[in-house]
């Protein structure tokens, strides 16, 4: 599933997702993410490994936020499992610590969880809703231009030309 261009990183990978899916922990998720969990893990650890060229020991804080978002964020996939997403990659990193395959697996378990929001929102097919930063100024308001007039009297008559 994986293609790094470094085969024995690849395997690992691939070997590390198998054992997390059969240990109890990869059991957990509901039977939508588990399956889909073999894709999203391989390409999360596959994604984090690439950030630095690393090998997926030696992954660390700042690897993980552009693996979810961007490397796991293009997956085609439900938003039913995609709610999910985050929570799975967490119980990854952290039984992978449990193994003694990835030292602080836990601590960047509770940093994956964290990127549950932006990781939504990235992936959700709404836009980005933009806020006006200041109140509509209305034709009887003083003028913003500080002038002293009323807007009426003053920009809203250049703005109309």
């Amino acid at each position: 599933m994986t293609s790094s261009g470094d085969p024995f990183r690849d395997s690992t990978i691939e070997n590390w997702v198998g054992d997390f899916l059969e240990a109890p922990a990869g059991r957990e998720p509901g039977r939508l993410v588990r399956e889909y969990a073999p894709e999203v893990l391989t390409v999360f650890l596959g994604a984090a490994c690439r950030v630095r060229d690393l090998a997926p020991d030696q992954i660390e804080e700042g690897d993980l936020k552009p693996a979810l978002l961007e490397g796991v964020g293009g997956l085609e996939i439900p938003a039913s499992v995609r709610e999910d997403v985050p929570a799975l990659c967490a119980a990854f990193l952290a039984e992978m610590e449990a193994q003694g395959r990835l030292g602080g697996g836990r601590t960047l378990a509770l940093y994956v969880r964290a990127l549950r929001r932006p990781y939504l929102d990235a992936t959700s097919e709404k836009g980005t809703t933009i806020v006006a930063p200041a109140p509509k100024v209305g034709r009887n308001d003083p003028c913003p231009c500080g002038s002293g007039l009323k807007y009426k009297k003053c920009c809203m008559r250049r703005l109309d030309s």
